[in-house]
């Protein structure tokens, strides 16, 4: 009768392994999702740079002041 707590442990320790190995498979799981769903920034063309060249253009006459107006607003919304 004194053995049967002992027969018992590598059956408890071997479920507290599979709830380890489950516990870090999920979380992996979840991570490698949340690294999925996070928005990957690439960096665009700056904004001040894309004003300066509007602007250049506007200067020369290539792009009408309604033009540019609206060229800007697009670039500054985004």
């Amino acid at each position: 009768m004194l053995l049967r707590p002992l027969r018992r442990a590598p059956m408890m320790l071997g479920g507290v392994g599979f709830q380890v190995g489950w516990d870090e498979a999920r979380r992996k799981q979840i991570e490698a999702q949340r690294r999925a769903a996070a928005p990957t920034t690439t960096p665009g063309p700056d904004v001040v740079e894309q004003l300066k060249q509007l602007k250049a253009l506007h200067d020369d006459g290539s792009l009408s002041p309604e033009e540019f107006l609206m060229a800007k607003r697009k670039v500054l919304s985004g």
